[in-house]
């Protein structure tokens, strides 16, 4: 089983991740051995991570074929880039593998810090790293890179991307756009302070998004939920996030006093 290890940062000390996939049952997973019609029997949704095919060769075939036969039997399939440099060590790089995976996924999500190193974009990493370490974001160059994005892959639905001010290790402020071909959408703005645990919390807006998409939410409650979730998830140790949809709502409607409920 893979695993990883967290030395958690505080302050101005960053977290560090040490990744332990080597050998591991989903890095030597074989494609022809998958029976997608059994996996994708009543299904209406397939997620994928980019983590995935950086792990093996063979891995990165799977999460091809994967997309690959969930749209061919109707399946809605979004994807999380989620670049980690310390997987991509097989001989490929995510530039070459993961836009062909992209080329069957509706719904993409977080893409902010891996833009230039996916698809080669004008914006360089240290461009993005500025913008982060100022905590000032320029919502418009959001835009245009989601309009990059959606004109190179046309099938794409939408493109949703997560904006983290990282102030320190402690304090991120947190927000979201989504880009659905029509408008450019901005999700509400949370400054958090004295975070638990950040570890999780794209997942946590991917799962958010998908939630509200899948209960026919419009596209800026879907997103305004994906946020919320994702910002509570700041407030629990561990990948998942542990609140209910109610406490979200709660958070969405404005309710963010932390007051004990009793």
């Amino acid at each position: 089983m893979g695993i990883y290890f967290l030395e958690a940062g505080a302050n101005q000390r960053a977290s560090t991740v040490v990744y332990d996939r080597a050998a591991s049952a989903i890095s030597t997973v074989a494609a022809e051995a998958m029976d997608w019609e059994k996996i994708f029997d009543g299904a209406g949704w397939f997620h994928i991570t980019g983590i995935t095919p950086a792990i093996s060769s063979s891995a990165a075939e799977v999460a091809l074929a994967a997309v690959r036969a969930a749209k061919e039997r109707g399946v809605r399939v979004s994807c999380d880039y989620n670049f980690r440099k310390n997987l991509w060590k097989y001989g490929k790089k995510a530039s070459e593998v993961m836009p062909e995976i992209v080329r069957y996924v509706d719904v993409a999500l977080p893409m902010r810090r891996t833009a230039s190193l996916l698809w080669e974009s004008a914006w360089k990493m240290g461009s993005w790293q500025r913008e982060v370490q100022s905590g000032k974001l320029d919502l418009e160059k959001y835009r245009a890179l989601c309009e990059r994005v959606l004109e190179a892959f046309p099938n794409l639905e939408m493109q949703a991307i997560t904006l983290r001010h990282s102030f320190s290790a402690d304090h991120n402020g947190w927000s979201g756009v989504l880009h659905d071909r029509k408008e450019f959408l901005v999700g509400p703005y949370y400054e958090i302070t004295d975070i638990v645990d950040r570890v999780g919390g794209g997942d946590a807006f991917a799962a958010g998004l998908i939630y509200g998409l899948v209960t026919n939410s419009s596209h800026q409650e879907a997103l305004d939920f994906a946020v919320a979730a994702s910002c509570l998830k700041h407030s629990i140790l561990g990948d998942f996030n542990r609140v209910s949809v109610a406490e979200v709502k709660k958070l969405v409607a404005g309710e963010a006093s932390g007051r004990v409920q009793r």
